[in-house]
């Protein structure tokens, strides 16, 4: 199988840190893939906040979903390691945005993963993708 390759921007717009708990480590005593994609799951969500925004909950009923992922393991996780996870939009279209991810060690910087999620902004009521509010675009686009 071919490895993914992902194309990352050389600054990041956003970052944050969260720690590993036991809860994240899997039998190999290492980051587990549902984890990281959980951890992903948050980082969007504070990112997101950043710029005033929010996955649900919106006032206009709507909500971003994933539509795909893809995930580059570099090293391994470790309990109790900081792991620090700098994030950017990518890629606007008119339904929706990617995002970048770049996910470090803290202590030694020595890179873990780079990922990238695509979402859609989604009408529950319709049951489709629609548009990105000219609002919503202009909080998460790069000033």
């Amino acid at each position: 199988m071919a490895k993914v390759a992902l194309t990352l921007p050389e600054a990041f717009s956003f970052s944050t840190e969260i720690s590993l708990l036991r809860g994240h480590i899997n039998a190999g005593n290492l980051l587990g893939n549902d984890a990281l994609i959980g951890l992903l799951n948050e980082v969007r969500a504070r990112l997101l906040a950043s710029r005033g925004e929010q996955e649900g909950r919106r006032e206009d009923g709507l909500v971003v979903v994933n539509a795909d992922m893809a995930v580059r393991y570099i090293s391994e996780g470790y309990y109790g390691e900081t792991l620090c996870f700098e994030a950017a939009f990518s890629d606007f279209h008119r339904c929706g945005f990617d995002i970048v991810y770049r996910v470090s060690d803290k202590a030694s910087g020595r890179l873990v993963a780079e990922a990238k999620t695509a979402h859609l902004l989604m009408s529950p009521t319709l049951g489709k993708a629609v548009d990105l509010p000219s609002a919503m675009l202009a909080a998460l686009k790069p000033k």
